[in-house]
């Protein structure tokens, strides 16, 4: 009853996650708006345009994101596959923009709920967590493909185990070292008096 999309393997699900975070920074969507926060507000386009110019980069933005959605609906959400065999009376199109709807929703809804990050958090988050997982995601995705050609009684099983250990060992050890305070000592805060 699993649809065979890439988001449904170990790899595919570690490759969206980072997919879908680095779509997120590259739009300058919030959490990661950094250059339209309120510390640059003075710098950037947001003081050198008003009215319609204004407007069009608004709209480059959403676009933008609109392009960012279709990639990931084909790389990874089967494009416009439906998801059960059945459903397949549906047209195809309609698959690919109710795909397209679900996760510009899922944009949308992020950038209303999740709070800014700083720039460290950021470099933090891509240096430390996204570059290593994509790797790790990057050699169980060629693993997965080697493997294909085992004909031995649990081949499949033995794919998904290794797969699953490996990128969820990785996202444990990498958000372990994310959450890790990297030997710095605790802020103290000396007021004037």
């Amino acid at each position: 009853f699993i649809p065979r999309w890439h988001v449904f393997t170990p790899w595919g699900m570690a490759a969206f996650l980072v997919f879908l975070i680095a779509a997120l920074a590259e739009s300058n969507r919030s959490p990661f708006d950094i250059p339209e926060a309120e510390s640059e507000i003075i710098a950037g386009h947001l003081t050198e345009y008003s009215g319609f110019k204004y407007a069009i980069f608004f709209l480059a933005e959403y676009l933008g994101l609109f392009v960012m959605s279709a990639m990931a609906i084909t790389l990874f959400l089967g494009g416009w596959q439906a998801p059960l065999p059945f459903l397949e009376i549906v047209p195809s199109w309609c698959w690919f923009f109710g795909k397209l709807c679900g996760l510009i929703f899922l944009f949308i809804w992020i950038r209303g709920t999740v709070p800014r990050v700083r720039v460290d958090q950021l470099l933090g988050l891509a240096w430390k967590f996204l570059i290593p997982l994509s790797l790790v995601a990057l050699v169980v995705a060629a693993f997965w493909h080697l493997s294909r050609g085992w004909s031995f009684q649990g081949a499949l099983i033995v794919r998904w185990l290794s797969g699953f250990v490996v990128v969820f060992g990785a996202y444990l050890a990498l958000s372990d070292g994310l959450t890790q305070s990297a030997g710095r000592s605790k802020r103290t805060y000396v007021m004037a008096d």
